[in-house]
């Protein structure tokens, strides 16, 4: 997995850790988002889930 930013993995991490419910979806889109590999339907995809 290329990452465009290695340092935002520490972020999800640390976003994992905080107990509001939303956070796990947020740290889950940021790791998706920050996957070069990625296709942009799937980032949208991920973006769209944490906004709903």
């Amino acid at each position: 997995m290329n990452k465009y930013y290695p340092e935002l993995d520490t972020v999800s991490d640390v976003l994992e850790i905080i107990p509001h419910p939303q956070c796990r979806s947020i740290a889950h889109a940021i790791r998706i988002c920050n996957d070069q590999n990625q296709h942009i339907v799937t980032k949208l995809h991920a973006v769209a889930a944490v906004l709903l």
